[in-house]
């Protein structure tokens, strides 16, 4: 392993964003990230193309210009705290758009959160996080801001505190 250089992290701007964030930024100050990279996904609206298409694309417009300033304030605490920090705002498929996104970017992590979705809900609902994990091609970390205890430790180099199993 190379290092890591640049750490991408998926905000849905919940409650918990904040907390993924401050681990982002913790595990790239530990490992030497130089670049950390907020990504939110906008979902695609359906294609009523035959109903009203310019209200749609007025819309798309609104849902665009107020994720931007939703990413814009997000990033604003982060700025100088070490890694060099941007936002990107795309739409698409969640999943599809975050392991693209990675891929063309050359991502060296993912810190991804979860909401913990069990049972019939995440049959129902599927599981972004665990389709991110089984399609990213480098490693992921996955976060749950759900649980009460947040401790961890982060060893450099990071094969050092990996163990076999």
């Amino acid at each position: 392993m190379s290092g890591i250089k640049h750490i991408l992290v998926p905000v849905d701007f919940h409650e918990h964003s904040p907390a993924v964030a401050d681990l982002a930024l913790f595990m790239a100050e530990k490992l030497g990230a130089a670049r950390v990279t907020f990504l939110h996904v906008l979902p695609q609206l359906p294609d009523y193309s035959d109903y009203k298409p310019d209200t749609l694309k007025q819309l798309e417009t609104t849902f665009l210009t107020h994720a931007k300033g939703k990413m814009a304030a997000f990033l604003e605490p982060m700025k100088g705290r070490g890694a060099s920090v941007e936002g990107v705002v795309a739409g698409g498929e969640t999943a599809d758009v975050i392991l693209a996104h990675a891929r063309e970017q050359g991502v060296d992590l993912i810190v991804i959160a979860t909401h913990g979705a069990q049972g019939i809900e995440k049959v129902l609902l599927g599981s972004v996080a665990e389709r991110v994990i089984k399609g990213a091609s480098c490693p992921t970390l996955v976060f749950n801001p759900f649980r009460k205890e947040r401790g961890y430790e982060v060893c450099k180099p990071l094969s050092s505190c990996v163990q076999s199993v």
